[in-house]
């Protein structure tokens, strides 16, 4: 048993795995009612948007779609996101970076990234889909702004 101990351990924190995020939440402003999603054609997660127009929505904050070289009017919350694939037997969220800029300058800002990326045996959480990895981000992204 002894010496199929590093075995173990190596089995064990690799499946154990590790995500991280980092967050600036976004400052309550009681006009904000749009958000001007700027598109990101190079992002091929599916359901990312998605996932984002629903917690946008779910806080009464309404989400226009805009196209990339968009210019944003004077006071309006634009969104930047990037969003990158891993693959590991099938494809799955490996990085994704949200930001609120209202006039130029990043009012709030989250960052989700997979730690390990493919050489992870993260068996529990690499293959979660967008909203369970999105859902800590978004919620302390808008946690100045409750769900309706």
């Amino acid at each position: 048993m002894r010496k199929y101990l590093p075995f173990f351990v190596v089995l064990f924190f690799g499946a154990v795995g590790c995500n991280s995020y980092k967050v600036q939440a976004l400052p309550f402003d009681a006009g904000l009612k749009d958000v001007f999603v700027i598109n990101n054609p190079k992002v091929i997660v599916n359901d990312f948007v998605g996932v984002m127009t629903d917690e946008f929505n779910a806080r009464s904050i309404k989400v226009h779609m805009v196209p990339q070289y968009y210019v944003a009017n004077p006071n309006e919350y634009v969104i930047q996101y990037d969003a990158r694939q891993s693959w590991d037997f099938s494809p799955y969220l490996s990085d994704a970076t949200i930001r609120v800029i209202q006039n130029n300058l990043t009012m709030a800002k989250g960052k989700y990234h997979h730690v390990g990326r493919s050489c992870s045996l993260d068996i529990f959480t690499k293959w979660r889909g967008t909203e369970w990895k999105m859902k800590d981000i978004y919620d302390e992204l808008l946690k100045n702004y409750p769900k309706q």
